[in-house]
Parts: C-alpha cells; structure tokens; sequence
C-alpha cells in the first residue's frame, strides 16, 4: 500500500492515505513519481525548465561541458626547448573536483632524421608528463613527409579558474633540425588539426 495524491480528470484530487512511508504522485490513475524514504522515483520522462539540472548533481563520469579549438596553421621550431604551436583551448572548470580530459589529433613532419617530442602545456608551461616522442626514421625524403600523431591525457586542474591549454613541441636534434607542426618542411601540407578539453564529474 502507498499514500496516493491523484489528479483525476473526473473527481480532481483523490488522496488515498496510509502508514507505508511510500506516497506516490498520480496523473488520472498513472504513477508520474513515488518516494521511499531519501529516494524518488520518476516513471517518465524528467523535464525541467531551462535543462535546470545543476552540474553538482550529476553523476560521476558525466561530461559537464566540452570546449574545441580547430587550426589550419602551421607552426615551425628549432629549439630544444618547449615552445607553443600557437594551438590552444581554454576551459572554465565548475567544480574543484572535476577532471579535464583533452585529445589533440595533429599534423607534424622533422627536415631531418631525429626525434621531435610534442606535449600539452598548461597555462603557459609544459607538463612533460604529457609527451610523446616522434620519430622521422629517414633522413631520405623528409622534406616531402608528413606524419600524424594524437595526444591524450587527464588533468585535475583543482580550480574554477579558465584553465588554457596548449600543444607544445620541441627539437632533439641537432641545430640543423627543424620541427614542424601541421606542415612539412616543404609547406603546402597543413591540414585541420584538432583541440578538444572535456570536463568530466568526479
């Protein structure tokens, strides 16, 4: 048995009481919502006004938001040191808790047979955590190449604040290397790379 409140489109509202704890919500004879104890239950669909669900609320794994950049641009480095591609994405994290995690599908090439290590920066700086290694394995051609990598990773950012992420590269080579992002050494190969961040709720 259950506390029933039913809106009856004959007898308007019929109440059925009882001592089970358990009341449920009807619509002309059909449960809509029940509730036992600190639980509620929603037999149909939930729609609310202005998809007014907050965030907090959700579950654990659910994506609260999704930021993407795109760039057709290329970018070239001669340094061993990390620098930007000029390629970044900027997300405003809405809870402390929450998780970021970012893809990047690019383009990139070396003039010369050596390792060319790309990583995500964080607000300015590399994470080196992030890296990958690529490799140009002959010197033969590499002018011509063009090679595709996709970088991945989850941050915990632990603020609210706009969170700006960057895809960064750097030589390994010697001086005569040259490090390419979304072009050959040649040009004429840059193509869409993509930046997605993810906020994720923990």
């Amino acid at each position: 048995m259950t506390t029933t409140l039913n809106a009856s489109t004959t007898a308007g509202l019929v109440q059925t009481a009882d001592t089970s704890g358990v009341l449920e919500l009807q619509s002309n004879g059909t449960t809509a919502l029940s509730t036992s104890g600190a639980n509620v239950t929603v037999a149909g669909t939930l729609t609310t006004s202005s998809r007014g669900i907050a965030k907090a609320s959700m579950p654990a794994g659910t994506i609260l938001q999704i930021q993407q950049s795109t760039t057709a641009s290329p970018a070239t480095s001669n340094s061993n040191s990390y620098a930007s591609t000029g390629f970044s994405v900027v997300i405003t994290p809405s809870a402390t808790s929450s998780k970021v995690l970012l893809l990047c599908n690019f383009g990139w090439s070396s003039n010369t047979a050596d390792f060319g290590m790309f990583a995500f920066g964080v607000n300015g700086t590399a994470d080196t955590a992030t890296q990958i290694i690529c490799l140009n394995q002959s010197a033969s051609g590499a002018s011509n190449s063009l090679y595709f990598a996709s970088l991945s990773y989850i941050f915990s950012p632990a603020s609210i604040s706009a969170q700006t992420y960057t895809l960064q590269f750097k030589c390994t080579g010697a001086t005569a290397q040259s490090l390419f992002f979304n072009d050959r050494s040649i040009g004429g190969a840059s193509g869409l790379c993509t930046l997605t961040a993810m906020e994720i709720a923990v």
